[in-house]
């Protein structure tokens, strides 16, 4: 085993029977089961609040959890030999949902519900409170509003402009009046109000669900990892991250949106004011905004090929999207 990794796990309590390498972690088969170690940039305080989050919901119920292992000194860092920190997690012997098979995606749905369930009432000290920064949903599209106007002035201004930003003038009309639109179905005062309710009652949210976040267990549950975004609100939001992407993928199936939200509902029936949020969510047009930020933010004189194929994509779904939106909130 190299030098550096004997290292690192000589600081733990645990007997290693073999290491495999990963994309950025090991593998460990020990004698506390299986567990992943890799490198982490948070603080220490950081990191036991995720385990708190984390222990709140198996001890609510929703075991199957990447739980941080505990170092000698009962914390949750080690360092490396270049003074790298890196933590340990439990681990599962399992697939990642498969984004294009039905059942993988309505057990993700069924599992997130679940684990919502268990993420409520947990109680924060005002350390822990400042580890959950989430944007206000009304203070977030209203700056993405701006941001997209920036682009479109600046492309514009250019005298000659590339296949992309010349694809990017002739839908930003469209895309513009749909976030218009999602940003004035906002009722910020019940929204501020709701949003507070949920922070009272301790609501917690996994924070970046998706079908890359679950593991299919050989007894065909899932399992939950990656909760470094945990943070209180409003639990929809979770909901809207998974069925963007899944609809996505789908090319806005009506019948697999319509089976996702029956699924999540019949496990944790959604509240009205989730519900106005998750279609304002939906309706905002998340994908051209990330398109629009992620090439104004980098070098405009070499546009990558993926940039191009979703800004395509976001042209060529935009009515199949619509259409399918209408026939689940209408």
């Amino acid at each position: 085993m190299e030098d550096k990794i004997s290292d690192l796990l000589a600081q733990y309590d645990l007997v290693v029977y073999r290491a495999g390498r990963v994309k950025g972690a090991w593998i460990l088969e020990t004698d506390r089961g299986l567990k992943s170690l890799g490198g982490c940039s948070y603080s220490e305080g950081k990191v036991a609040f995720e385990q708190k989050v984390k222990l709140h919901a198996a001890e609510h119920g929703f075991p199957a959890l990447d739980l941080y292992v505990e170092n000698k000194e009962q914390g949750f860092l080690v360092q490396g030999p270049y003074n790298e920190q890196f933590v340990m997690r439990d681990w599962f012997y399992g697939d990642e949902c498969d984004a294009k098979n039905r059942e993988h995606v309505l057990l993700a749905v069924e599992t997130l519900a679940r684990l919502h369930n268990s993420l409520k009432g947990l109680s924060l000290s005002s350390e822990e409170q400042s580890f959950c920064l989430q944007q206000r949903v009304p203070e977030l599209l209203e700056r993405r509003n701006k941001e997209l106007r920036r682009v479109r002035t600046y492309i514009r201004g250019k005298k000659q402009k590339t296949v992309f930003e010349q694809n990017f003038l002739s839908q930003f009309d469209a895309q513009a009046a749909r976030a218009e639109e999602a940003f004035s179905m906002l009722d910020n005062e019940n929204y501020e109000r709701y949003y507070c309710h949920a922070v009272e009652e301790g609501c917690m949210l996994h924070g970046n669900f998706t079908h890359h976040s679950v593991l299919l267990l050989p007894e065909g549950s899932m399992a939950v990892t990656g909760f470094d975004k945990a943070e209180t609100g409003i639990r929809i939001q979770d909901f809207y991250q998974l069925f963007r992407k899944i609809m996505e993928k789908w090319d806005w199936d009506a019948s697999l949106g319509e089976s996702m939200l029956e699924t999540y509902q019949k496990i944790r029936p959604v509240p009205k004011e989730e519900w106005q949020l998750l279609q304002v969510m939906l309706i905002y047009p998340e994908k051209f905004w990330k398109v629009a930020n992620r090439y104004y933010n980098n070098r405009k004189s070499w546009i990558p090929e993926k940039n191009m194929q979703k800004l395509l994509q976001t042209m060529e779904q935009a009515d199949k999207k619509e259409a399918s939106l209408k026939a689940l909130f209408t």
